[in-house]
């Protein structure tokens, strides 16, 4: 609205220029060649010339136009940037504080799981030791080499010394250099 009345002023300022101000014959026949009323002419009919005739802006005006619509158009791009870039942020804290709760379950399911293998590796050690050692050493032989090495780790001392000599003696020289090497 307001350029709309600056465009409309600037026009009335140009033709009351046109009609006071003498001009050369070559400035008169170059706006009568654009349609526009020559100083003679205009003073007859300044007020229609004003009314009915096209507005012309000047390139100026056009330019600072052309640079508002420009800015105009900067400035919502920007804000739907911002608008993505607040969503995406949100989502990606949404994103972090569930992998932080799954990282928590996972953690708490590792510990009952270590619990757990631990209840089961006592009571298997009980029965193992409630056995006698020529019997247990000759089941030791026969489980899985990780099993009977950490049944031999988690063992005391005195039923090791027990089972020892009567297991088999390659697997206690490999269980003792995987002992020292984790030390």
């Amino acid at each position: 609205m307001f350029s709309k009345v600056i465009r409309l002023v600037s026009a009335v300022a140009f033709a009351l220029l046109l009609v006071f101000l003498p001009c050369s014959a070559a400035f008169r026949n170059q706006l009568q060649a654009e349609g526009l009323p020559s100083a003679q002419t205009a003073d007859r009919s300044a007020a229609p010339a004003v009314a009915t005739s096209p507005l012309t802006r000047p390139p100026v005006a056009d330019a600072a136009l052309k640079k508002r619509d420009e800015i105009l158009e900067r400035e919502t791009a920007v804000s739907l940037k911002e608008k993505e870039l607040k969503n995406l942020s949100e989502s990606l804290s949404s994103r972090i504080q569930q992998l932080q709760q799954a990282r928590k379950e996972i953690e708490a399911s590792l510990e009952q799981k270590k619990k757990d293998d631990a209840e089961k590796y006592q009571k298997m050690l009980k029965v193992y030791k409630s056995l006698r050692p020529g019997e247990a050493a000759a089941l030791m032989d026969q489980l899985e080499e990780g099993m009977a090495l950490e049944m031999l780790n988690r063992m005391d001392t005195k039923t090791a010394a027990k089972l020892i000599p009567l297991m088999n003696q390659a697997r206690v020289v490999k269980w003792t250099r995987l002992s020292l090497k984790d030390n």
